[in-house]
């Protein structure tokens, strides 16, 4: 492997790293927002206070 590029691959790695994290947690949490409302819990205590 050439070395002299060595400088520029690692700030090119680590940015695309710190981007993927990023993009990971935003679609983390628009998948708990669009989830929050239809969780199991609040479908059962539905069921539950119907007469």
């Amino acid at each position: 492997m050439n070395y002299h590029n060595i400088t520029f691959v690692i700030p090119t790695l680590a940015a695309g790293y710190v981007l993927t994290i990023y993009i990971v947690l935003i679609l983390a949490g628009r998948v708990a927002k669009m989830t929050r409302g239809t969780s199991w819990r609040s479908e059962v205590a539905e069921s539950q206070s119907k007469p």
